[in-house]
């Protein structure tokens, strides 16, 4: 199995998720000018709209549960030395996956989105993520002042010793993120949670375009982008 499939070995604190990594992203630019297509008509020959299933690119700064009440600013994760997926320094922050897809992309492997559920002192950003349910929304708010809105498709819990690394980060035909934390037994020697959780949501096109609206009238701006992990 290649290393960035592996468990990062700073999940043995209390309350990590696995560095379980993913591949994905693409921002390749045309290398030159190619003749415009027609645009689709119908058998009468009407124009037909075009239906837009992914956003423009932009980087994520916050992401938001609102059924659970979960704000947070997102930090940038990349790799650690030997491969493995960063976790979050701070407990409270979560974190998003820099080298994959970006919240809002199109097909391709689901943009990754990870945060601790607790530690010594207590609750940490994704405690209460197991409280979500299918159909609720997760936000996730982005440099531009855009607003992703994903649905929630699919919960899963899986034994960080045989995660499903390639059936959970596999290429899909939709806009997705994946959500990760801890969750399971915890094992007290090891000083880690036995399993993960991963929540699955689908990009809402309309409710994205709703609440990307909503926040230029109410005059919001985009909070900081390129949060060091710290």
């Amino acid at each position: 199995m290649p290393s960035w499939l592996l468990p990062s070995g700073a999940a043995l604190s209390v309350g990590l998720l696995a560095g379980a990594l993913l591949f994905g992203g693409s921002d390749a630019t045309p290398t030159g000018r190619t003749a415009p297509t027609a645009a689709p008509t119908d058998a009468a020959g009407n124009p037909v709209p075009e239906v837009v299933t992914s956003l423009s690119r932009a980087e994520p700064v916050q992401v938001e549960l609102p059924t659970l009440g979960v704000t947070s600013s997102l930090v940038d994760l990349g790799l650690n030395e030997d491969g493995t997926l960063e976790v979050p320094v701070d407990y409270s922050k979560a974190g998003w996956f820099t080298g994959g897809n970006f919240p809002g992309d199109p097909q391709g492997p689901p943009a990754l989105i990870a945060g601790h559920v607790d530690d010594f002192t207590g609750p940490a950003v994704f405690f209460r993520l197991r409280e979500l349910a299918v159909g609720d929304e997760v936000e996730v708010v982005r440099a531009d002042n855009t607003v992703a809105v994903f649905v929630v498709s699919d919960m899963d819990q899986y034994a960080k010793s045989a995660f499903p690394a390639d059936e959970v980060y596999a290429p899909v035909a939709d806009s997705e993120i994946v959500l990760i934390t801890c969750t399971g037994s915890f094992d007290s020697a090891a000083r880690s949670y036995d399993d993960n959780l991963v929540v699955r949501a689908t990009l809402d096109m309309d409710r994205s375009l709703e609440e990307s609206s909503a926040r230029v009238a109410a005059g919001l701006t985009a909070p900081a982008a390129d949060l060091p992990n710290v």
